[in-house]
């Protein structure tokens, strides 16, 4: 990761927690990126993994998609609902020849995925842009506030309410919101979603989309009101009153 990211006056090193199996692989990923100056915790199994979260909430977990004792999709969703997790990035881990579950990581809540072999290089490079991106500044750009209806969108505070009601959304659903409320009555294309939502070079198909946009309405709906979020069919989606 580049000096930037964790010298002191910039952000502060993100706790970094790796979950993998293979010892010589989860040695390779503590030693990079400890070498790199975050400060990392390394868990081998599901049942070491759940008690670690129980008691820390790390800022990015870096997750092999097959580790023993955890269903990792259904632990991405998981950690999405809790509060107090929903906000932690995700790096999903895949072994060589199981790029299929690519879809199904992404759908579930990661917001990154990567498939061995990887160079040390390329995993500070996605960990370096998801932190900074999780942590841009408030302070360094001025305050932009987007309002629809009775839905109001904070983006400088990463704030959303609706009917008075605080709203708490995953990353992905945030960052969805935000470009939809910038031209709420444009119909946009999952193309364009997927650009706003994954702004990294992350293979994205339809049905992820679809799936962060439900999520996104559920969460909505929850505040109350009538439901703001319009499907285009073999279109796309736009806010509608």
């Amino acid at each position: 990761m580049s000096n930037d990211a964790t010298s002191p006056g910039f952000l502060p090193p993100p706790m970094v927690l790796i979950a993998a199996a293979d010892d010589s692989f989860r040695t390779f990923l503590e030693y990079t990126v400890k070498s790199n100056g975050l400060v990392v915790a390394g868990v081998s199994d599901g049942e070491a993994l759940a008690k670690r979260l129980r008691t820390t909430a790390p800022d990015l977990l870096l997750l092999e998609s097959r580790i023993p004792g955890v269903e990792t999709q259904t632990l991405c969703e998981r950690l999405r609902l809790d509060r107090r997790t929903q906000s932690m990035s995700i790096i999903a881990l895949a072994a060589e020849g199981h790029e299929a579950s690519r879809q199904e990581m992404l759908e579930s809540g990661a917001d990154q995925y990567l498939c061995r072999p990887f160079s040390p290089e390329i995993l500070m490079t996605s960990i370096g842009a998801i932190w900074q991106e999780a942590n841009r500044d408030p302070a360094l750009s001025p305050r932009e506030l987007l309002t629809f209806l009775d839905l109001e969108l904070d983006a400088s505070s990463y704030r959303v309410r609706r009917n008075g009601r605080t709203i708490h959304l995953a990353p992905m659903e945030f960052r969805l919101l935000h470009h939809l409320m910038k031209d709420p009555h444009k119909v946009y294309s999952r193309d364009e979603l997927r650009g706003a939502a994954w702004q990294r070079a992350v293979h994205v198909g339809p049905r992820t989309i679809d799936v962060h946009i439900g999520r996104l309405r559920a969460a909505l709906n929850k505040a109350g009101g009538q439901d703001l979020i319009r499907t285009v069919w073999s279109v796309g989606y736009a806010l509608s009153d």
